[in-house]
C-alpha cells in the first residue's frame, strides 16, 4: 500500500498523512511519469512498503519524492528506470540540500541500513540534475555506480534524406536493403499492442536477453491515463518482423521501452528502417529528445549496444546512481 508521510525537517520527525495531493505549489519541473501517482499506486503492490513522502520546512511543504523498502533498504526508484525529487517553485540551493539530507534522515528513522538512488541522465533538466548531483555528495552519498544512457537529438533530424547523410555508411546501405524488400513501417494501434510486444519478444528469445516486463504488465502501463504510449511495426507480407514500443515521459522526452527485430529476418535489415522511420515521427510531433535507454548493466558496458546507437546518430550520457550506508 503507497503510504502518505509529512517528514518535519526541523523536529526530525515522521508523520502520517491522508492525502496524497498537497504538491499544489511543487510545479518547478513537470513529474516524469515514472512518477506520476498513478504508476505508483499501480507498482505497490511489488513491494514490502511505498511511500510519497512529503518534506515540510518552517511551516511550509518545500518538496517531496517517492521511494520503496526492499529488506533494508530505501530505493529511489522501486520500480523504474529512474526517479526526480520534486521542489516548489523557486527554490533555493539550501532548500534542494534540506530535501536530500531528509532522505538520509528519513532512512534512519525507518531503520534501513541503506539508501540508493538512480538519478536520471541530465537530458530531463540539465541545471537540476546536475544541483541533484551536487547535494547528494553534499550530504554524504557517493556513487555506487555510473551507467552508459543513449539518446537521439531530434532538433538534429531535419529529415529522413539529411539524417540518412549523416550517419555511417552502412545504416544508409542498410536502409536501402530494407526498402527493397517491400518492407512497410506502421505506426500500430493499442489493439495491435501484442503485435509488437511478441515481436518484441521473439527478439529477446533468441538473444537470450531477459524481458523484464510481462506483457500483461506492459498492457497495465499502457492503459494508464497518465501515459502516452505509442507501437511501430516493420512489416512484411503481413509479418512484424521488427517493433519498438515507446513511452513519453514528459512533454519533451520520449522513452525506448523496446524495439527490436526477429532475427530470421536481420538480412532484410528492418532496424535501421524502423529506428529512422521512428526518428522521423517522433521529430514531426516535436519531441525534443529520444531516451533510447542504457547500454550498460550495473556500470558494465554492453560495447556492442553502445556501437549500434552511435551508428544510427545517438549520443552518450552519463546516468548516475548514489549509495549511502546507515
Amino acid at each position: 500500500m503507497l503510504s502518505n508521510l509529512i517528514y518535519s525537517y526541523e523536529e526530525n520527525r515522521i508523520v502520517c498523512c491522508e492525502s496524497d495531493n498537497l504538491e499544489f505549489n511543487l510545479s518547478m519541473i513537470e513529474p516524469l511519469f515514472f512518477d506520476s501517482l498513478e504508476f505508483h499506486h499501480y507498482h505497490q503492490k511489488f513491494l514490502e512498503k511505498t511511500y510519497k513522502l512529503y518534506v515540510k520546512y518552517k511551516n511550509k511543504i518545500i518538496g517531496y519524492y517517492y521511494f520503496g523498502i526492499k529488506g533494508d533498504c530505501m530505493c529511489f526508484p522501486y520500480s523504474s528506470p529512474f526517479s526526480l525529487i520534486y521542489l516548489k517553485k523557486k527554490y533555493t540551493i539550501d532548500e534542494i540540500i534540506i530535501v536530500v539530507s531528509s532522505i538520509k534522515n528519513v532512512g534512519i528513522l525507518l531503520n534501513v541500513k541503506k539508501i540508493r538512488y538512480t538519478l536520471p541522465p541530465e537530458i530531463y533538466n540539465l541545471e537540476y540534475i546536475n544541483q541533484l548531483y551536487c547535494a547528494f555528495n553534499h550530504v554524504g552519498f557517493k556513487v555506487s555506480k555510473i551507467d552508459i544512457n543513449n539518446y537521439f537529438d531530434l532538433d538534429k533530424f531535419k529529415n529522413k534524406e539529411e539524417y540518412l547523410k549523416s550517419v555511417a555508411h552502412k545504416v544508409r546501405k542498410n536502409y536501402k536493403t530494407a526498402i527493397s524488400n517491400n518492407v512497410v513501417f506502421k505506426q500500430l494501434t493499442k489493439d495491435e499492442f501484442d503485435t509488437a510486444y511478441n515481436t518484441i519478444e521473439i527478439n529477446r528469445n533468441q538473444m537470450n536477453y531477459p524481458l523484464k516486463m510481462s506483457k500483461q504488465h506492459v498492457y497495465d502501463l499502457i492503459n494508464m491515463e497518465s501515459l502516452v504510449a505509442r507501437f511501430f511495426g516493420v512489416i512484411q507480407n503481413d509479418n512484424c518482423i521488427a517493433s519498438a514500443i515507446i513511452f513519453d515521459v514528459n512533454a519533451d522526452i520520449s522513452q525506448v521501452i523496446y524495439w527490436g527485430d526477429n532475427i530470421e529476418y536481420r538480412n532484410i535489415r528492418p532496424m535501421e528502417l524502423l529506428t529512422t522511420e521512428v526518428f522521423n515521427y517522433f521529430q514531426s510531433i516535436n519531441k525534443k529528445y529520444l531516451d533510447i535507454g542504457p547500454s550498460s548493466e550495473d556500470g558494465i558496458i554492453n560495447s556492442g549496444l553502445v556501437e549500434f546507437k552511435q551508428s544510427i546518430g545517438c549520443s552518450s550520457i552519463a546516468k548516475l546512481s548514489f549509495e549511502y550506508n546507515i
